[in-house]
């Protein structure tokens, strides 16, 4: 049994399953975060909120010297922190050992960009830890851009595939039905898809329909963009939904498309291979490793509506190749993304790191 900090927001879907995963071998396990949970962790986590005094990033500096005290009072076997730019500094100051850091994306595609001072920033953070973790190769590609020291640990956010499989097979009903699972952000490049899908109904005498699943800023966009194509009685959106009854919604659709600007990894493409679903996604970030073309999907430049009309199209005409790229995407999940095996790597990582040496302070 191992003591162990997380850094991390309490109330993300991510970090819940790793700390989870860690508390189901009875670990002893503390989590601070900046922000409150409505999320029952498991009897033996304790957490801990330290709220920043103000609605900005800079406030992020008043609480440094109050979450360095608690982690020096816990003294964990293992410090980890989930996000490099927020949490993952208040390891760095914390100064405690052994210290991992993982990164979860714009921390490393965006933050080291937007100025010189941010670049040194994410440096000086990153140098500081005893392990660097990335769910795919390209976030670690990219996060290599400011940390060569040792080498970066790939733990991909695999799914529960027992929870995530095929209920209804695909070609179900006598339409077909083509989704998204994501929140509606200008990010996620949902706008495209509507585009593709009404330049799509004029070309197609198959009976098709969009389901769109999630709520954000841009859904007001999405709807008056819908009615301005005419598409209204064609497109479904169904809101926010609960992360419970993720699987039965893609298991209504028959093929998933993920128009993303940028993705650090893609969990809703696993999650999508999982129920066997075909994936047309953006070539962009992890999206790259999961999606292979023409074996489970196929795989598009960004922004490009044209393209995705196109591989959709390939698809809803041809209906083996849409069951063959099923039984495909099935093989991807089950042997890439067990969501068990794959974080067995990070607690493969815990024990080396604490067969070395252990907690010290530094």
């Amino acid at each position: 049994m191992a003591k162990i900090c997380f850094l991390a927001d309490a109330d993300s879907i991510h970090t819940r399953k790793w700390v989870d995963y860690f508390s189901s071998f009875n670990n002893e396990i503390y989590l601070i975060s900046m922000r409150a949970t409505k999320y029952s962790y498991k009897d033996n986590v304790r957490v801990i909120v330290v709220e920043p005094p103000f609605k900005n990033k800079l406030s992020y500096f008043f609480i440094l010297k109050e979450i360095k005290k608690l982690v020096q009072e816990i003294k964990p076997d293992i410090l980890h922190s989930h996000y490099a730019t927020s949490y993952g500094l208040y390891g760095r100051i914390s100064g405690y050992h052994p210290f991992i850091i993982s990164v979860w994306g714009s921390d490393v595609y965006e933050f080291p960009k937007g100025s010189t001072l941010k670049s040194k920033l994410l440096r000086y953070i990153l140098k500081g830890t005893d392990a660097v973790c990335s769910t795919s190769k390209d976030m670690a590609r990219e996060t290599k851009k400011y940390y060569d020291h040792k080498e970066i640990t790939i733990t991909p956010f695999g799914v529960d595939v027992d929870r995530f499989n095929i209920k209804t097979p695909v070609l179900s009903k006598d339409y077909i039905t083509i989704g998204v699972v994501k929140n509606l952000h200008k990010i996620y490049g949902i706008e495209y898809l509507v585009k593709a899908f009404s330049s799509l109904l004029k070309e197609t005498e198959k009976d098709i329909r969009l389901m769109i699943v999630g709520d954000g800023s841009e859904r007001e966009n999405l709807e008056k963009l819908c009615s301005e194509l005419d598409i209204v009685s064609k497109v479904n959106f169904t809101g926010n939904i609960d992360n419970s009854s993720v699987p039965e919604y893609i298991n209504k659709m028959d093929i998933v498309c993920l128009p993303s600007l940028s993705e650090s990894f893609g969990v809703a493409a696993v999650e999508a291979c999982a129920c066997g679903r075909p994936v047309v996604s953006t070539n962009v970030g992890g999206l790259k490793e999961i999606v292979i073309d023409d074996y489970n999907g196929y795989s598009v430049d960004p922004e490009n509506s044209d393209l995705i009309k196109d591989k959709l199209q390939t698809l809803i005409e041809d209906e083996d190749k849409i069951r063959k790229f099923s039984v495909n995407a099935r093989k991807v999940a089950e042997e890439n993304y067990n969501w068990t095996e794959n974080a067995a790597i990070m607690k493969n990582l815990y024990e080396k790191i604490m067969q070395l040496g252990g907690p010290m302070d530094v």
